[in-house]
């Protein structure tokens, strides 16, 4: 189907090319980050190859603000792409020493030819989505700096003199009153941005009626998941965030079976605070909590089978399209 391989290794300013011809990697050139730059990139690629535009495929590291005028350019264009996770494209190139952006791109170049008959070209975020990611990220910066507000000076309490102190916390007050207000409005923010899509409303509220999941972890999966569209299972989002256990033994070594560090921590986190409320208000997960620890289960291991429980819970009622539904209230 693609018969064209281009590597682009992409940093703020600028971003080194390579194409794949005669079975091995070509260094084009360095081209600016921008608009000028990517129309450039397409002539010197026209002087090197007859093959047609769609038969083409370029493919870059997901590096976030500075790949996606590159990725959104190219959809314009229709020209095949595959933005592809940084950590995946580093592992495939083996041992290695040094770093140099020209030497990357031919390695990109090499990845995405040797992956020809398996990869997929990426496809653009729903616009709402994107919008959404903004939103939830300026609000993980707020809560941040709030958060280091109220803690700091409190530790620096018993080094500073009372009148300075009193001066600072006020100041100090304003500040995280401040932050609470900002806080709040992008809540408000994405909460409308929510209402303008009935599919993106409907399935926020499902994943509100499962016990223990919260407006923001409801968004948080909202944007990760694509509207629930790039995750087929709940067991695949649990890998990705980090709660999916995994053998680790080797011959006749058998180790302790461990979640992967290699996660979304935040989606992990979030669903730490959902364990509490279920435990709290749900009784069918209350109970499942209290006799797992009584069989000697250690808390973590519980609190994680948990996040599992709740993650299919909310694939289930998004699959069905109807709310959850607590059978121990009918028990």
């Amino acid at each position: 189907m693609y018969s064209f391989f281009i590597g682009c290794d992409i940093s703020k300013s600028y971003f080194d090319v390579s194409f794949f011809k005669d079975q091995k990697s070509i260094y084009l050139g360095q081209f600016s980050n921008d608009i000028p730059g990517f129309k450039l990139l397409i002539k010197q690629l026209k002087l090197n190859t007859e093959i047609p535009e769609t038969s083409w495929l370029v493919c870059f590291e997901n590096t976030g603000v500075y790949s996606k005028p590159l990725l959104e350019w190219l959809f314009s264009q229709g020209i095949p792409c595959r933005e592809e996770n940084a950590l995946t494209i580093s592992r495939s190139m083996g041992l290695r020493r040094g770093k140099d952006d020209k030497i990357d791109s031919k390695d990109i170049c090499r990845y995405i030819f040797e992956k020809r008959d398996s990869i997929q070209p990426s496809k653009l975020s729903n616009p709402l989505i994107v919008k959404l990611k903004k939103l939830l990220s300026r609000r993980d910066f707020l809560v941040r700096h709030k958060q280091s507000l109220e803690v700091t000076l409190k530790d620096q309490q018993a080094v500073i003199d009372p009148p300075l102190f009193e001066l600072l916390e006020s100041r100090n007050d304003t500040l995280v009153e401040e932050y609470s207000r900002q806080i709040k409005e992008v809540e408000q923010l994405i909460q409308d941005l929510m209402n303008q899509d009935e599919e993106v409303k409907t399935n926020y509220d499902l994943a509100q009626s499962v016990v223990g999941i919260g407006k923001t972890t409801a968004a948080y999966l909202i944007a990760i998941t694509e509207n629930f569209s790039c995750f087929k299972d709940g067991r695949k989002l649990a890998c990705y965030g980090g709660i999916a256990p995994f053998p680790n033994r080797s011959g006749t070594r058998i180790g302790k079976t461990r979640v992967s560090h290699l996660a979304n921590k935040k989606i992990k986190s979030l669903l730490s605070n959902c364990v509490n409320a279920s435990i709290m208000y749900d009784k069918e997960i209350r109970l499942y909590y209290n006799r797992k620890l009584s069989e000697g289960k250690e808390k973590g291991v519980v609190f994680n089978a948990i996040k599992n429980k709740l993650i299919h819970r909310v694939f289930a009622v998004i699959k069905r399209q109807t709310p959850y539904v607590r059978i121990m209230n009918y028990a």
